[in-house]
C-alpha cells in the first residue's frame, strides 16, 4: 500500500495512530492537536518559549539506502530537541511536515513515526499535527520543536567571559566516523567498532537533560555541535566578544575512531559535525559541580579548553597540540550554500 493508494487524509490517520499515547496531546498543555486547522498550546506562566526548525532533505541531509525509516523518524526530531537543549529548555511539543512523492510504502511512514514517536514520549513531547505536502522529487522531512525555559534563563551565546572553562558532553566525531563507513562500507564495516560509529550518525541522542543541568549550574554559553566543534564554538567566540584555546589531547573521541580513523581522527572530532553534543562555556569554580552532578546522571563532561581574551580586534580559536605547538583554526562553519 503506498501514499497514493490511501489518499493524505488516511495517511494522517494511520500516522496519528503510530505514534505512541506518550507522543499525543493528552496533557493539559496541548488543547488541541493532530486533525484541525491548528493546535492550541497553553504555555506555563513565568517561562520563556524556545523554538527551534530544522528540514531534512533527502540525498542532502540523509539517503535511504543506508537509513531506516525508524532511524530517519528519530534523527528528524532528535536534532531539533537538540536546538532546544542547548538553549537549556524543556521540549514541550513538535510539529512534523512531510514533503513526498506518493510512492511510499505506508508501512515505511509508519516506521518513521514510530521512530519519532518513541522519542517524543521519552522526552515529554506532543506531536501535534503538521502538514503533508507532495514533493514530486526529494522527501523532506521538517520539524519544528517547542520548549520552555524559566524566563530570563535561557543559554544564549553571548555570554563567555574571559577565565570560563570550555566543555563538552559525551565524545566527538564518532558521526563523522559513522558517516564515513557507510560512505566507504567496503573499507570499514567488518570492523566490530563500526557499527557504534554508525549508530552516532544514524541516532543522535538530544542532551536535553545535560542542557537542563547546565542551566541550574550557571553556565555563561552554550550551544549545539551540528557543524564541529572548529565550526561551532567560534559562533559563541563571536557572539561574546572573546577567543579561545582548546587543548588537542583533551578532545574527548571515542577509542573506535581514534583507531579507525588513526590519521584522521582530529579533523573528524573538529570539523566532522552532526554530533549534536553540547559545547559551553561555565566559570572555573562552576564546573566541578556540574561534572559531578551531569556524571549522576550518566552524562559525561570534559574540560577541552578556556576562554581568553581578545588578542586582535576580532576573535580567534587556537588548539594547543599534544607536542605543545599552537595552532590558530579557520573561523568558519558548514554552509549549505557555501
Amino acid at each position: 500500500m503506498t501514499v497514493a493508494d490511501i489518499g493524505e487524509f488516511g495517511l494522517i490517520d494511520r500516522l496519528t495512530a503510530a505514534l505512541p499515547a506518550d507522543a499525543r496531546a493528552t496533557t493539559s498543555s496541548v488543547a488541541l492537536d493532530i486533525g484541525d486547522d491548528a493546535a492550541i498550546w497553553r504555555p506555563h506562566a513565568s517561562r520563556d518559549q524556545v523554538i527551534s526548525t530544522d528540514a531534512l532533505i533527502e540525498s542532502v541531509h540523509f539517503r535511504l539506502d543506508w537509513t531506516s525509516w525508524e532511524d530517519l523518524g528519530h534523527k528528524a526530531l532528535a536534532v531539533n530537541l537538540s536546538d532546544l537543549a542547548a538553549m537549556g529548555a524543556s521540549p514541550v511539543l513538535a510539529v512534523v511536515t512531510l514533503g513526498l512523492r506518493g510512492d511510499e510504502q505506508v508501512v515505511d511512514l509508519e516506521a518513521m513515526y514510530r521512530g519519532m514517536g518513541a522519542l517524543a514520549a521519552r522526552h515529554g513531547v506532543v506531536i501535534a499535527g503538521g502538514d503533508i505536502v507532495k514533493s514530486p522529487e526529494r522527501r523532506m522531512i521538517s520539524v519544528t520543536a517547542i520548549g520552555d525555559v524559566e524566563t530570563g534563563r535561557a543559554l544564549l551565546r553571548s555570554g563567555a567571559r574571559a577565565g570560563d572553562v570550555i566543555g563538552v558532553t559525551g565524545t566527538i566525531g564518532a558521526s563523522a566516523a559513522g558517516l564515513r563507513i557507510l560512505e566507504q562500507p567496503h573499507n570499514y564495516q567488518t570492523r566490530t567498532t563500526a557499527p557504534k560509529l554508525i549508530a552516532a550518525h544514524l541516532r543522535p541522542e538530544p542532551r536535553i537533560e545535560a542542557g537542563r543541568l547546565l542551566v541550574e549550574h550557571g553556565a555563561s554559553a552554550a550551544m549545539d555541535l551540528s557543524d564541529g566543534l572548529a565550526g561551532d564554538l567560534p559562533k559563541i567566540l563571536v557572539a561574546s566578544g572573546v577567543s579561545a584555546v582548546i587543548e588537542e589531547e583533551a578532545l574527548p573521541v571515542i577509542a573506535a575512531a581514534r583507531a579507525l580513523f588513526s590519521d584522521s581522527w582530529r579533523e573528524l572530532a573538529l570539523h566532522g559535525g552532526e554530533d549534536y553534543e553540547l559545547v559551553f562555556t561555565m566559570a572555573r569554580d562552576k564546573f566541578a559541580s556540574f561534572r559531578a552532578a551531569a556524571e549522576r546522571q550518566g552524562i559525561t563532561v570534559t574540560a577541552i579548553g578556556s576562554i581568553v581574551v581578545l588578542d586582535s580586534g576580532e576573535p580567534e580559536l587556537h588548539i594547543r597540540h599534544e607536542n605543545g605547538h599552537v595552532e590558530a583554526l579557520p573561523m568558519g562553519a558548514f554552509d549549505h550554500f557555501g
